[in-house]
């Protein structure tokens, strides 16, 4: 399953402080081949280290305790029950 980064914007819009070395957190918009949308926030300066930008593909080798991954993942099994219910209810 192939997701792509759609859009990344600041999550915090400048109007919450942060904790003394708190990181800048990054809202992250991701779009599977199929359609399905997943949006998590993850640290700005982990996505300028992995080189990831809007229009890149989320990389799949992401380590597994990376909660950014973690999130993703959870997300998707998430998405992927509420269209089952929604089918389940139109039967």
């Amino acid at each position: 399953m192939v997701w792509t980064v759609k859009n990344i914007s600041e999550a915090d819009y400048g109007c919450e402080e942060r904790m003394p070395g708190e990181p800048l957190m990054v809202l992250v918009t991701l779009e599977c081949e199929d359609g399905r949308i997943c949006r998590f926030e993850v640290a700005d300066d982990w996505l300028r280290i992995q080189e990831i930008d809007e229009g890149d593909e989320w990389p799949e080798d992401v380590e597994a305790d990376d909660p950014a991954s973690d999130r993703a993942d959870r997300m998707t099994d998430f998405m992927e029950n509420y269209f089952e219910a929604v089918d389940e209810m139109d039967e």
